[in-house]
């Protein structure tokens, strides 16, 4: 079977949880047999073949007005112009038309579409190609994919937003499956009237590798050391909550506990979350594998204020028997059972997060308790043959039920690197 991913992105280390996911479902359909292939965006002008990891890569020449990549953040009017650009981009879909006629895919995954627009959907359905469209944010209903203003989730499109999602309802229809990676990602579009009559809407929860985040070789014994240590881990932005969680833990005195953050973000959001923590016990500790950071932890706090999509740091925290503190926010609670496997609190309670530190540092045997119970919540997590073999059920699903062959190849420059 040959399937061709369409995304932003294609390498884990310009992106971040959606291009890590995608290689990982790239290589375990390799591994079973199928031949998958990614098309992404690019700064290079021109559409380009190459290699990565023994998976056939295209990059396709942005036209917009800059490549939204690893680049110097445009001026908020030319933000706004790429994005009114990107509500419909006729310009990218020759690029779509021209890979297909070349690979000839029985399926199309589709992805993280910003540079490629809602004008993929009407391509892909042109072409005749079963498509399954799989949400891992919310780029369809909001251009900054996050539903998220001034420090407040958004309970509708605000009218910026319904001006630039103006084609996105009906064009999302047109596929001929939707995946959530979580099932708040699934209803929060489909209680837009998004993928509205789409034959098949489901949720198939990420997966990851346990050898790949080092679960195999990670020393699982912390050091010994007093007090309970709070971990954080991922990306320092204020979305995140962070900067509550550290004023939760400061607000206590803790004198055997620590508070340690790993990770990294924008110069501007790290800086404003160094200046809040006054006390040492808070110490950043930059990036850091996964396997150097969990088992050093007693627990894992993912306090988000925004409706964070499916954060694999709560499942990886899981899998190295970390009781996870998790706020009440998009797919979380979908991997927490209250009081079993970790805890639950609503992150805009100002008590909630500070008296849940609180009841740990007292009663730290709990955490060891919860700790069998957090890695047994983790395993259909790792299991990743049943991952792949869920979506390759599905793609099969959508063949059977309209297969199609795509139209004759076009000539194209192919340049290896």
């Amino acid at each position: 079977m040959k399937i061709l991913f369409v995304n932003l992105l294609d390498d884990p280390a310009d992106g971040g949880g959606a291009e890590v996911t995608i290689k990982n479902l790239m290589l375990g359909l390799k591994q079973q047999g199928s031949e998958p292939m990614i098309l992404s965006t690019s700064a290079t002008p021109g559409l380009h073949e190459t290699e990565r990891d023994g998976l056939r890569v295209w990059r396709a020449g942005i036209r917009n007005l800059y490549w939204p990549g690893k680049t110097v953040r445009p001026h908020a009017h030319w933000r706004r112009l790429w994005h009114l650009i990107d509500s419909y981009n006729p310009l990218m879909q020759g690029y779509l038309r021209r890979v297909i006629a070349i690979e000839r895919p029985d399926v199309i995954s589709l992805h993280n579409l910003p540079g490629w627009s809602s004008a993929t959907w009407q391509t892909v359905y042109r072409a005749g190609i079963p498509s399954v469209q799989v949400l891992h944010d919310q780029y369809a209903l909001c251009p900054s994919s996050a539903m998220f203003k001034h420090g407040r989730n958004c309970a509708s499109q605000c009218p910026s937003c319904r001006l630039l999602r103006l084609p996105h309802r009906a064009l999302s229809r047109k596929v001929g499956a939707v995946v959530g990676v979580s099932r708040f990602i699934l209803d929060r579009h489909l209680s837009f009237g998004y993928f509205a009559n789409v034959p098949v809407q489901t949720v198939i929860h990420n997966a990851r590798d346990a050898q790949a985040l080092g679960l195999d070789t990670a020393d699982q014994v912390p050091k010994p050391h007093t007090g309970i240590r709070i971990g954080f881990i991922g990306r320092l932005d204020l979305t995140k909550g962070i900067d509550r969680l550290i004023a939760a833990f400061e607000s206590l005195d803790l004198p055997a506990s620590e508070l340690w953050i790993a990770g990294s973000g924008k110069a501007d959001h790290e800086a404003a979350l160094r200046a809040l923590a006054r006390s040492p016990k808070v110490r950043f500790l930059g990036r850091l594998a996964p396997r150097d950071f969990y088992p050093e932890v007693d627990v894992v706090a993912a306090p988000s204020v925004w409706n964070d999509t499916l954060p694999g740091v709560v499942f990886e925290a899981l899998a190295f028997g970390k009781p996870v503190l998790g706020s009440t926010r998009g797919g979380i609670p979908e991997m927490i059972q209250n009081g079993v496997n970790g805890f639950l609190f609503d992150p805009d309670d100002p008590h909630a997060l500070r008296d849940l530190l609180a009841r740990l540092a007292a009663h730290p045997e709990q955490l060891r308790v919860m700790s069998s119970a957090a890695r047994v919540s983790a395993v259909p997590f790792l299991d990743m043959r049943r991952w792949v073999t869920d979506y390759l059920n599905l793609y099969q699903r959508l063949i059977d039920q309209r297969g199609s062959a795509p139209s004759s190849s076009h000539g194209v420059a192919r340049a290896k690197s």
